[in-house]
């Protein structure tokens, strides 16, 4: 009879901390939403960095990376942001910020005159959705970033266009 309430016991034991470690991940992650959606850029972005070096393993990670790729990037700092985004899409292959993480790495190869870096992100960047516009002139994917920036790619039958907050952000031709 005591060895089924010893294992209950080391059971609850071993569980709690990781369920408190979760509460304080959840709260971390709502933590930097609110200050990027209250535009405190700054802030978000110590949430998001606490979050990527005390939890490495997060269930928001992808989210976590795109959003530290993204501060990066407007500072400029494009090897951080790279490697970020890079490590964004080697890791979660099936992100839905996938295709806009490839758009960064593209314009960060054109602001470096990278011509084979350029090349490869436009290749995959085309040749990532297979899009078919039989009745359409165009197809439309959208994303919300955790630092709640707005992206829209829209797929032409000649290019792909890519907004940012409502504003042409790229141009990839076919």
């Amino acid at each position: 009879m005591r060895v089924p309430s010893i294992i209950i016991f080391l059971s609850f034991f071993f569980l709690m901390p990781a369920a408190g470690h979760a509460g304080v991940e959840d709260q971390l992650y709502k933590k930097a939403q609110a200050a990027a959606k209250a535009g405190q850029t700054d802030f978000a972005f110590m949430y998001y960095n606490q979050l990527d070096r005390e939890y490495p393993r997060s269930r928001y990670r992808d989210q976590i990376l795109f959003a530290e790729g993204e501060y990066y990037y407007q500072m400029p700092g494009y090897a951080q942001a790279s490697r970020l985004f890079q490590a964004l899409l080697k890791d979660y292959p099936d992100s839905d910020g996938k295709l806009f993480a490839l758009v960064y790495l593209y314009k960060m190869a054109e602001a470096g005159r990278d011509q084979a870096a350029l090349e490869e992100a436009r290749k995959e960047i085309l040749t990532l959705r297979q899009v078919g516009l039989i009745f359409k002139e165009s197809r439309e994917y959208k994303y919300r970033s955790a630092s709640y920036q707005d992206y829209r790619a829209v797929f032409r039958i000649d290019k792909v266009e890519f907004y940012k907050g409502g504003e042409l952000f790229a141009t990839v031709s076919y």
